[in-house]
């Protein structure tokens, strides 16, 4: 009897126990479904602000988000749901601040992001695009060659970069090169999703600025193979060249608009120029020393900006580089270029698409009239 009567009060005591554990359970579900449904309200409220260009008050709707969420830490990996939704908001939150040109708080939420390991590979490689992007951005910066642009509010931020800043920014450069932070991250890209092209296009980029060539054609090489059609967006002079050894029509306008660009190939001389053929005029040039001016403004021309490829003052000769005399529309362009040197009774040679099988032969043939080489 007595052992009856103890073994029914454990019993009951189980029972307790194990409702108790249901109560807790349900209440604890309760308050993480209240939670989740608040933070996914702060977030929308944070996507809508951030559409409206509202950046800073979009960062601080972000954050609400994230201190409601339940599920943080490593039981993310644990829920894709979660998962998905701290990955939005780390984000968001980076291209908010990249908006607003706080490079440092992007990059650092672009990385908050990638630290989610159970975000899928498209996410990834979205989130290495952007820190990607943000380090050559930065790169500019530093340069003195970027511009805010039109999606920065001023009037919702008082961050500002101070001179202090951008000499940290310096030597931050110095020491870490954010060309080659930026290859790395756009590296990693291509490597996840090997038919992105912007991933390659962009490695494609920093590989040139590196004067990494031959890695660089083989990236615009990966770009073309996958779509003949993508834009030439920071019009550089080797995707236009491999493009059309490609046998793929180039637009005038486009080429006319790279050739406003700055230049990348550096010559044996420490001279930037535009092209492999013109780098390789330069270095002729420097190797049969003549000394030459590059992309010189002629003063006597009928145009303010009327400019040669090269200048030899020792011979008073003007050299251009046409690579696209194949083109109607280019056409147009070198044939008022020509006829400006000669209603000037200016000495000039130019070297063209055909030219450049064998370039060295065709400077030595065309400056025969003016020195022997």
């Amino acid at each position: 009897m007595v052992i009856h009567h103890i073994k029914r009060f454990f019993e009951n005591q189980k029972k307790r126990l194990a409702e108790r554990r249901k109560e807790k359970d349900q209440a604890e579900s309760f308050r993480e479904t209240e939670e989740m449904r608040r933070a996914e309200e702060l977030k929308r409220e944070a996507d809508r602000l951030a559409q409206l260009k509202q950046y800073q008050t979009a960062i601080e709707e972000y954050n609400k988000a994230l201190e409601f969420y339940p599920y943080k830490g490593n039981e993310q990996d644990l829920f894709k749901n979660a998962a998905e939704f701290l990955f939005k908001c780390n984000y968001n939150m980076a291209a908010c601040f990249s908006y607003l040109d706080n490079f440092d708080e992007a990059i650092g939420h672009f990385d908050r992001a990638l630290q989610i390991q159970s975000a899928d590979d498209e996410n990834k490689v979205r989130a290495l695009m952007g820190k990607g992007s943000t380090f050559y951005r930065k790169k500019l910066f530093v340069e003195g060659r970027y511009k805010a642009g039109a999606y920065r509010i001023s009037m919702d931020t008082d961050w500002e970069v101070s001179d202090k800043k951008i000499e940290q920014y310096k030597e931050e450069d110095r020491k870490k090169n954010f060309i080659e932070l930026s290859h790395e991250c756009f590296s990693q890209a291509a490597e996840l999703d090997k038919s992105h092209v912007d991933a390659w296009y962009s490695k494609g980029h920093m590989e040139v600025l590196m004067g990494k060539i031959k890695e660089a054609v083989q990236s615009f090489d990966n770009v073309i193979n996958t779509n003949k059609n993508y834009e030439n967006k920071e019009n550089i002079s080797l995707y236009d060249e491999i493009k059309r050894e490609k046998g793929i029509q180039i637009k005038a306008s486009e080429i006319m608009e790279r050739d406003s660009s700055d230049p990348s190939f550096r010559t044996k001389t420490g001279h930037l120029v535009r092209t492999r053929a013109e780098m390789e005029i330069a270095n002729f040039l420097f190797d049969n020393s003549l000394l030459f001016q590059y992309n010189a403004v002629a003063t006597w021309a009928d145009k303010d900006d009327f400019r040669a490829s090269f200048y030899i003052p020792k011979l008073d000769l003007y050299i251009d580089h046409h690579p696209y005399d194949y083109m109607k529309e280019y056409q147009k362009v070198m044939k008022l270029k020509i006829k400006q040197y000669e209603k000037h009774k200016k000495k000039h040679i130019y070297i063209s698409s055909e030219d450049e099988k064998n370039i060295e032969e065709a400077i030595k043939l065309k400056m025969k009239p003016y020195a022997i080489l």
